[in-house]
């Protein structure tokens, strides 16, 4: 039986499935590099490979699609090797490609990727490595601890804990010291053992998290805010963790509300509105600069939402749809008032 099947990769959220398709390129032997979503620039992944002095760059663009990639994206894409100065342009989708963006592909150097090959690649590359988040494969409790050995830390940096997660399709650990979060990788061969860091987020760059059964999202700031997302077979021990270390962000901008939709999150700050779509957009309204909120909509064609209005001279407004508009209206309101 395959461990992997479009069924479940049409399961991933858009960020997700981006996530994946980079550690796929690893396994075959690439660097990968996934764009932040909030400046990705059009791009979802980078891909770069050296060998004696022979190098090659490609662009990744990748489409959690039901329905077949059309003739009109693979034109956009592909000009996006000129743009780039890259070797060449890879669309990876769950679906398949139209006749016409087939022809359109052949002409511009794009290489297509669809489902059933892609399908193919994941079991070829990472068989080890198929959607626990769907199989709920039990994990030995047993394992080694390693806390952060081969870690440098810093001076008065202590270890708080660790624990495992799903992370871009794959386990990997999560640990947490006074000054920073570490997710590591260990990478195993028959001669030698060794671990990755594959992010190391500051404590003092984060704005707080979010719990969504059986989801944790770091949220972080910056110019941008931006969104890390991960599962844990026991999310308790995450939140002990980062409920530890929620005085040293606390006094500076910090996390008042968060929501997410199958698009986009929805972040309020004590400073700022943001709203990060999944395909790398973002846009934010500051408090000071927010004017009002309007609840519109809601009749018997169309769905209520919540108009957020900025600065006039920034022409900055946008929309906010999710669940609970008064609740969200009311924490703006009062953001707005104290800040």
């Amino acid at each position: 039986m395959n461990t992997w099947t479009i069924e479940r990769l049409l399961g991933l959220e858009p960020y997700e499935f981006e996530d994946l398709l980079g550690h796929l390129f690893i396994k075959m032997g690439y660097r990968s590099e996934v764009t932040q979503r909030s400046r990705d620039a059009g791009v979802d992944i980078n891909i770069f490979i050296e060998n004696f002095g022979l190098s090659h760059t490609w662009i990744v663009q990748a489409k959690r699609y039901a329905e077949p990639v059309g003739v009109k994206e693979v034109r956009e894409y592909s000009s996006l090797r000129y743009r780039d100065n890259v070797d060449g342009v890879i669309i990876a989708t769950t679906s398949g490609f139209t006749k016409e963006a087939q022809k359109e592909a052949a002409e511009h150097n794009v290489k297509l990727l669809d489902g059933p090959l892609l399908v193919k690649m994941l079991e070829h590359y990472m068989p080890e490595d198929s959607d626990r988040r769907i199989q709920q494969l039990a994990v030995s409790e047993k394992r080694e601890n390693v806390g952060l050995e081969g870690t440098v830390l810093k001076q008065g940096e202590k270890t708080l804990g660790e624990t495992e997660v799903l992370f871009r399709g794959e386990r990997v650990l999560m640990a947490c010291t006074n000054k920073r979060i570490f997710l590591i990788k260990n990478t195993n061969s028959l001669l030698s053992k060794r671990r990755e860091v594959l992010y190391s987020v500051e404590v003092r760059d984060m704005l707080g998290w979010a719990h969504e059964m059986p989801s944790i999202y770091l949220v972080m700031g910056g110019r941008q805010i931006t969104v890390m997302g991960m599962r844990a077979r026991k999310p308790e021990q995450i939140t002990e963790m980062l409920e530890c270390l929620q005085q040293e962000y606390i006094r500076g901008e910090h996390l008042l509300k968060f929501d997410r939709t199958k698009d986009e999150f929805t972040v309020l700050t004590n400073k700022r509105i943001a709203k990060i779509e999944y395909s790398g957009g973002s846009k934010d309204i500051s408090l000071k600069d927010t004017l009002g909120t309007e609840i519109k909509g809601g009749g018997l064609l169309g769905r209520s939402k919540l108009v957020v209005m900025g600065n006039m001279k920034d022409n900055a407004r946008f929309e906010i749809d999710c669940a609970d508009l008064a609740s969200w209206k009311e924490a703006i309101e009062a953001a707005v008032r104290i800040s």
